[in-house]
């Protein structure tokens, strides 16, 4: 090759080198030789694809499809893509996106009103999802319904933490409330010398729900406008947009406004005809969502709920006795439509992780004396809930939940731990030194949980773990929104469902706490579907029959589970064709 010009320095002109690469790579491209090292790349991609085939987690599924099920799911992908561009239009480009651009798998709450448009909303509103197992009882229901069961309640009270006089004092306060008697003193919130103590013996600071609905119309500050007390205190217990996604929003702020969410939200179902009247109406809202057997978890620290009187105390047996008959009745009243809610529910007993080790054996007391006598129903497992960034780690009552594990097999009792785990971006289970050993997921590893609410930060340990984590055979309860609303990723799209069930961890899709973040089953599943491109309509199918096969349901209840949600599904996917299958590719 000659040598071509040199510069003054010794150097090659670079027209010259850049000339000689250019001719040998067009050389190259010319060379027949080229085509069968093309071929063999090829090849070598498609061995690779066929090999890692079998080992993709939905593999069964899709091997299984029937061929309603597989134009289903091209039918599924193509109008997912087609939204993508057309409804949500935040595609790859130099534009910045436009004002109505949104970004399909983005921020759930910027994204709802755009949801709610969806065709494939719509598909995902119409599947069969199976059993919901992660489900918090307190935050099942619209706030608004329950709001409306006691406008005219004469004794149902509220108090506030703070005196309401300013316009900082509305929005900052946070409200709570309580069945009393009906002639109950009454404190006036409005006032400036109003004391929120309500712990000290004598104190009181509660007013009856109807007079501060009235008095607060003319005592409101003019910066809430017209706005009634009803509206107003929906939104202290429905986290709003800038709540959750605001630059200045912290994850321990976050949490701190989802607690004063959920015990402003407690009172409007603590009273008994309140509480019967929300396992019914919960059990039809399952139904509504295709949801064909629930766990719930609701919180029995609180061992008396008042009569409607607020005279009388019902313990925590006549509250499952009360759990009992609504189920009874309400699979009674389904008759031949039994199939869509078979099961009825089965109750999780949870309490926090915070309380004294000696308050943690009475609760663990409490639920194996709630199995005992009624075994059909309560106690479907155990589990401890809160913030795991605070303490404590569940290792910390190693001792208590040890001797809990040797009193059930000496009775002969099965009440698994569904531990919430991995709910955190430290997971340190809460230690008071930040300990990376005191993760939470360790203990449920060590204590053989059944199932694990979340494992959001699992793919943080050592594959090691991973591995040991699944030979344990423990299922993961996927709760991708409210992951995203309480501050461990901005949207499903930065979640890791798809890593963990690429390691082969099951998993199920769940509904946390629907009510506090506008999001039912319906909205879960289709994040999930939105979130990762691999997901598809056979995804789907095996995420939700691995919610019954990971159910606390008999082995039999299961056989026959899957027999009804699978003739539904074939339904479910003729449905899809029908509807959809005549719209151009």
């Amino acid at each position: 090759m000659p040598p071509g010009n040199v510069t003054k320095n010794g150097n090659r002109d670079w027209q010259d080198v850049q000339k000689e690469s250019q001719d040998a790579l067009q050389q190259c491209l010319q060379d027949p030789g080229l085509q069968d090292s093309v071929k063999q790349y090829e090849k070598l991609r498609e061995g690779l694809l066929k090999e890692l085939g079998p080992r993709c987690w939905d593999y069964t599924a899709k091997t299984g499809a029937s061929e309603a099920e597989l134009k289903a799911a091209e039918i599924v992908q193509r109008i997912r893509e087609d939204e993508r561009v057309n409804l949500f239009g935040n595609v790859p480009s130099e534009a910045i996106p436009g004002p109505t651009s949104r970004d399909m798998g983005g921020q759930f709450l910027t994204n709802l009103s755009r949801i709610e448009e969806s065709k494939l909303f719509d598909i995902t509103k119409q599947m069969p999802k199976g059993a919901h197992l992660h489900a918090h009882f307190n935050a099942e229901l619209n706030v608004s319904d329950l709001l409306s069961r006691v406008r005219d309640m004469d004794t149902m009270f509220i108090r506030a933490t703070r005196p309401l006089v300013e316009s900082e004092d509305y929005m900052e306060t946070e409200m709570v409330f309580t069945v009393l008697p009906t002639d109950h003193p009454e404190a006036d919130p409005f006032s400036k010398d109003y004391n929120p103590d309500f712990k000290t013996p004598g104190s009181n600071p509660w007013m009856k729900w109807k007079v501060f609905q009235y008095k607060f119309l003319t005592k409101r500050p003019e910066a809430l406008g017209s706005i009634d007390a009803e509206t107003w205190v929906r939104g202290k217990m429905v986290l709003q947009e800038e709540e959750v996604y605001g630059v200045k929003q912290t994850l321990n702020g976050v949490w701190a406004r989802f607690n004063q969410a959920t015990r402003c939200f407690k009172g409007l179902l603590n009273y008994e005809s309140g509480y019967r009247a929300y396992v019914r109406l919960a059990m039809q809202n399952m139904v509504r969502n295709k949801v064909m057997y629930a766990e719930l978890r609701p919180m029995l620290l609180d061992k008396a709920l008042p009569t409607d009187d607020g005279l009388g105390k019902i313990d925590l047996k006549g509250q499952m006795q009360i759990v009992t008959e609504e189920v009874e009745a309400y699979k009674r009243d389904l008759g031949q439509d039994i199939s869509k809610f078979p099961f009825g529910i089965k109750i999780i007993y949870c309490t926090p992780r915070s309380i004294p080790k000696e308050r943690m054996r009475s609760e663990l007391a409490d639920c194996i004396a709630l199995k005992e006598q009624f075994p059909d129903l309560i106690c479907a497992g155990f589990d401890l809930v809160g913030a795991e960034d605070r303490p404590n780690h569940i290792g910390f009552y190693a001792e208590e939940l040890r001797a809990f594990m040797s009193v059930c097999e000496k009775k002969g009792l099965d009440i698994p731990f569904m531990f919430h785990a991995g709910e955190s971006l430290l997971d340190t289970g809460g230690s008071p030194s930040s300990d990376p050993h005191c993760s939470n997921l360790y203990e449920a590893v060590l204590l053989h949980s059944k199932r694990v609410g979340h494992g959001f930060s699992l793919l943080k340990h050592p594959p090691e773990f991973v591995d040991k984590f699944k030979a344990a055979g423990i299922c993961i309860e996927l709760c991708p929104v409210s992951n995203e609303m309480l501050g461990l990723c901005q949207n499903v799209k930065q979640h890791p469902f798809p890593e963990i069930l690429a390691a082969g961890i099951p998993c199920t899709v769940n509904a946390d706490n629907p009510a506090l973040f506008q999001a039912n089953m319906s909205h879960e599943f289709y994040q999930v579907m939105v979130g990762d491109p691999t997901m598809n309509l056979h995804g789907w199918r095996q995420l939700a029959e691995w919610s019954l096969q990971y159910s606390c349901l008999s082995a039999q209840e299961v056989e026959q589970g899957l027999k009804y949600w699978r003739e539904s599904w074939e339904e479910f996917c003729s449905w899809i064709v029908t509807t959809y299958g005549d719209k151009p590719q």
